[in-house]
């Protein structure tokens, strides 16, 4: 039948690379060796709008090559190519498109129209980088209620009603719930702010300089993702004054803080809906005359209402409501605008995807009024860039809403490669296809994680393998993001499922070693200009996965990775670049093309202007 080729991470097929601004011209060309072609076409098709056939220009034998100009809508656009030619005396059609994984990078051909996987092309407003202190940061996040004590009497504030208390903080969570698998009392370990202000110079000798804290406003839960008052510090963390006091500690020792926005539903046990009456205000579960009685939406008042999930403790609220949004966000003593105003550096906002793109934006705008360089950062678990939610494509990655998402893809990534269960090309094409997919600007926004109160422990997710551990800190450091650590994974912290990942952390018996295992990849991040603004490529040999952190030929960082349990040997000869870069260049100019790499080892080498190249092992 012949060959045909193309490659969306190659310049020569596809220019510019990846995600595009409204209005730029992209050229697509492809290399078509069929006999006797008739037309070759460019099929493009707007997310949810107008169908494309562009004919290609022959432009050598068998390249064919088109350009198609974006209009001023951003979104997305996928595309293949539809060949015609002549079998036999009769005409025949054969198509081009991504793979069967849908990665981008080099397709397949398919013979049918119903089978055909499409390229995705982002198209973004306008390029929307987040402040320095945000993009050049290194983050960590904080479950309040199990990270430390600071009262000096060691008791805990406020204890609320029909809760219990952990006896040490070396007991394991647990919940006790009714036969409906509903939890019926809350348990606590008393952490709180002030035990975050007496371990703000911990949190400075690891060097952190972000603090993203789980939501610290009234609530039943120790999470607080079942809100009760939204302009209230729960009493069992401190108050405002205690806020207030670690803004200012923490501005001192250069860290900044977000908080996270739980603005989709609020608790049960809420003075908004107040069902078990334990607020002053009359709630909407109380009386449909209730001022807050349109905050939500019932179906029948008062027991069948809207909830996140159906979970009848999380009644969600009517974001359309314009006193809703106004309570929120859009009034000067708003939600939003009242604690940004204390000096916070931003939100992180509960899942996002449950929030429409209006009321983001709405979100963003009350940022930016109130907040000198903010940052607005979504929960999103999958590719943001071509999320579906509720039937509607999301909008909010391309420019004005949100920095950037929490990036449990790479997370997915890492994970899968340590754990044998891709192979490096796979986790190299994985990578790829993020950076294709996001915004420059996103891509360097977004907050990486390979933890989270919401996932297993990263210990435990590698089987508690210290080596593969050290893998994972490294990439967390070496990715385009921002890097987030979640509390306790420095010190070696196990957990399986919820509530499990979310242990007290172990002062006093922290893993000393790999505590300074992270302090110097943390070091390493925020001194090497490359792993902060460098452009990234990915590539492979069979068992090895290779990144390069970009800026020149004169200051770049190369990592090695092997995920098998024997040494491996690199040879430059054997690596698959999945880019334009010209890897086997850069690689023999660097005198890079045999390399050992531990068993379950990491080899970093990193060139800057003012040294000679350096070269790391971790074993």
């Amino acid at each position: 039948m012949g060959k045909i080729k193309y490659n969306s991470w190659i310049s020569e097929y596809k220019q510019p690379f990846g995600a595009v601004e409204t209005g730029t011209e992209v050229r697509f060309q492809l290399d078509c060796q069929v006999p006797e072609v008739q037309a070759v076409f460019l099929m493009i098709h707007k997310d949810f709008g107008k169908d494309f056939q562009v004919e290609m220009s022959m432009v050598h034998p068998t390249r064919y090559q088109a350009t198609f100009k974006l209009t001023e809508d951003s979104g997305l656009y996928f595309y293949h190519f539809k060949i015609q030619y002549r079998l036999d005396d009769k005409n025949e059609t054969l198509y081009y498109g991504n793979n069967e994984a849908c990665l981008g990078g080099p397709g397949a051909v398919y013979y049918a129209v119903e089978e055909i996987k499409e390229y995705q092309l982002t198209s973004y407003l306008y390029d929307d980088p987040a402040p320095d202190w945000y993009q050049k940061g290194v983050a960590y996040q904080i479950f309040v209620d199990r990270f430390y004590n600071g009262n000096a009497s060691g008791l805990v504030s406020s204890p609320k009603k029909n809760s219990f208390l952990y006896a040490s903080p070396e007991d394991r969570p647990m919940y006790i719930k009714d036969e409906a698998g509903d939890i019926i009392r809350w348990e606590f370990f008393g952490g709180n702010l002030k035990g975050v202000i007496k371990k703000l110079s911990y949190l400075a000798d690891l060097g952190i300089t972000i603090l993203y804290l789980n939501p610290i406003f009234e609530a039943r839960s120790n999470h607080k993702y079942d809100t009760g008052n939204f302009l209230k510090i729960d009493p069992m963390f401190g108050n405002e004054d205690i806020f207030k006091e670690l803004i200012e500690k923490a501005n001192e020792f250069g860290i900044h803080i977000i908080l996270d926005g739980v603005f989709n539903h609020v608790g049960g046990d809420s003075r908004y809906f107040n069902r078990y009456g334990n607020y002053e205000d009359i709630g909407a579960y109380q009386s449909p005359t209730s001022r807050y009685a349109d905050w939500f939406t019932f179906e029948h008042f008062p027991d069948e209402y809207e909830s996140w999930w159906g979970i009848k403790d999380l009644p969600k609220l009517n974001k359309e409501n314009p006193k809703v949004q106004e309570f929120i966000y859009a009034a000067d003593d708003s939600v939003v605008q009242k604690w940004s105003k204390m000096g916070i550096g931003g939100w992180r906002i509960d899942v996002a995807d449950e929030i429409s793109d209006l009321f983001l934006t709405g979100i963003r705008t009350a940022l930016e009024q109130t907040v000198a360089e903010p940052v607005l950062i979504g929960e999103v678990w999958e590719d943001a860039s071509n999320k579906m939610a509720y039937g509607e494509r999301r909008h909010y990655i391309e420019g004005g809403s949100l920095h950037g998402v929490m990036n449990y893809p790479f997370r997915k990534t890492i994970i899968d490669f340590l754990n044998q269960t891709i192979s490096a090309k796979e986790a190299a094409s994985q990578t790829m296809q993020l950076k294709e997919n996001y915004p420059p600007e996103v891509l360097k926004n977004n907050l990486n994680n390979i933890g989270s109160h919401d996932t297993v422990r990263i210990l435990t997710a590698l089987q508690l393998d210290k080596l593969k551990l050290q893998q994972a800190l490294t990439l967390l450091f070496v990715l385009p993001g921002v890097p987030c650590l979640y509390y306790g994974d420095e010190a070696g912290v196990e957990g399986g499922d919820d509530p499990d990942n979310r242990r007290m952390f172990p002062w006093g018996f922290e893993n000393q070693t790999l505590l300074t295992f992270i302090r110097e990849r943390i070091a390493l991040r925020k001194s090497v200009r490359a792993l902060q603004d460098g452009e990234l490529f990915a590539f492979s040999t069979e068992q090895i996965l290779g990144l390069v952190r970009y800026l020149s030929e004169e200051e770049y960082v190369l990592i090695l990775i092997n995920s098998t349990a024997d040494e491996q040997i690199f040879e430059a000869e054997n690596a698959i670049s999945y880019s334009s870069f010209k890897l086997q260049h850069f690689l023999e100019k660097g005198n890079l093309t045999f390399l050992n790499i531990p068993a379950q080892g990491v080899r970093i080498i990193e060139k800057c202007p003012s040294s000679t190249t350096q070269d790391e092992s971790c074993e």
